[in-house]
C-alpha cells in the first residue's frame, strides 16, 4: 500500500485529514499524490468568452500555487537527519468534477488508498451521503479512508471491522489485513446480533476458521446483542479505544443497510473515528 491519493479543497477539514495522509505515507515510505480539481461556473450564458477564459486562467493559477505551496511545506517538514525525503510527493491540479478526476487518477497513478477529509459536524452518516466522499467510496475499486473533521491522528493501533455476514465479508477482510499490517494493528471483528437471529455459535465457528487461515494473530471477535445495528456499532465505537472503523462496500452489505437515507433521517451517528471503506 505505497501510493496514496489525497484530494483537497484547501479547507480546514482537508488540512486535518492531511495529517493522516502524511503519517501513513511516512509509515510506508510511499508516494503521496496531492490533488485539487477546480471548475469555473458560467453564470451568465451571454458572458464574453474572454472574460470566462480570464476567470478560468485565474482559477487554475490560484489552484496550482496553493497546491505547490502545500507540496513544498510537506516535503520540507518530512526529511530524515540526512535531509532525505521520507516519502515522495506529487501535486496534480485538473479542471473538472472531483469524483471523475479522482477515479481517473486512481488508474493513472496506480493508487492503493484514497484519504479524504469530510464535511459536517455530525459525523460519518451525514458526511457520507450526498458528498464527493460518498461517490468516491461507491465508485472506486480501492480502499477509501474518510476522515471526520474532528478526528485526531494518534497512530492506528485498533481497527474495528463491522460486518453483517462473516462469510461474504471475507474478501474485504483480506484487504483490511494489508492495511492493518502496516501498523501491526489489533483487528476486532464486530457483529451486532439482534434478538430474532441468535447466530453466536455460527459466528464463533467461522471466526476460528478465518483466524486459522491467515498469518496474523492480532484478531479477535466481538459479538454484541442490540436491536438496532447502527446503535450497536455507535455504542461500541464510543465505548472502546477505536482508531479506525472499517466496513465492506457492496450492495446489501452492512454499510449499505446502515447508510441508506431513510435510516439516517431517523438518527445521527456521531463519531470522531475515521471510516475505512473496503470493496469486495
Amino acid at each position: 500500500m505505497k501510493n496514496i491519493l489525497f484530494p483537497t479543497d484547501f479547507s480546514q477539514n482537508a488540512e486535518n485529514a492531511l495529517n493522516f495522509a502524511i503519517e501513513i505515507a511516512r509509515k510506508v515510505k510511499g508516494h503521496l499524490v496531492l490533488f485539487h480539481a477546480y471548475s469555473v461556473q458560467l453564470i451568465d450564458p451571454n458572458m464574453p468568452a474572454e472574460i470566462y477564459l480570464s476567470a478560468y486562467q485565474e482559477e487554475e493559477k490560484s489552484a496550482k500555487e496553493s497546491l505547490e505551496e502545500l507540496s513544498r511545506r510537506i516535503i520540507d517538514s518530512n526529511k530524515d537527519e540526512d535531509g532525505n525525503s521520507l516519502f515522495t510527493v506529487d501535486a496534480i491540479v485538473t479542471q473538472g468534477l472531483v469524483v471523475d478526476e479522482v477515479l481517473s487518477l486512481i488508474n493513472d497513478f496506480k493508487i492503493d488508498l484514497v484519504i479524504m477529509g469530510t464535511h459536517g459536524a455530525s459525523g460519518i452518516t451525514e458526511l457520507i451521503l450526498g458528498s464527493n466522499t460518498s461517490s468516491i467510496i461507491e465508485k472506486a475499486h480501492i480502499p477509501v479512508l474518510a476522515i471526520p473533521h474532528n478526528a485526531i491522528y494518534n497512530g492506528i493501533n485498533n481497527i474495528v471491522y463491522a460486518y453483517d455476514d462473516i462469510k461474504s465479508g471475507l474478501p474485504s477482510f483480506q484487504r483490511l489485513l494489508e492495511f492493518a499490517e502496516i501498523y501491526n494493528s489489533e483487528i476486532t471483528l464486530l457483529h451486532i446480533i439482534d434478538a430474532e437471529n441468535n447466530t453466536v455459535e455460527v459466528n464463533k465457528k467461522e471466526f476460528e476458521r478465518i483466524k486459522g487461515s491467515v498469518d496474523y494473530d492480532r484478531i479477535r471477535l466481538e459479538l454484541v446483542k442490540e436491536e438496532n445495528v447502527l446503535e450497536g456499532i455507535n455504542d461500541y465505537v464510543n465505548s472502546n479505544d477505536v482508531d479506525i472503523l472499517a466496513m465492506a462496500i457492496r450492495k446489501r452489505t452492512l454499510f449499505d443497510k446502515i447508510f441508506n437515507k431513510s435510516l439516517t433521517k431517523k438518527m445521527a451517528y456521531h463519531t470522531k473515528v475515521p471510516l475505512l471503506a473496503l470493496h469486495f
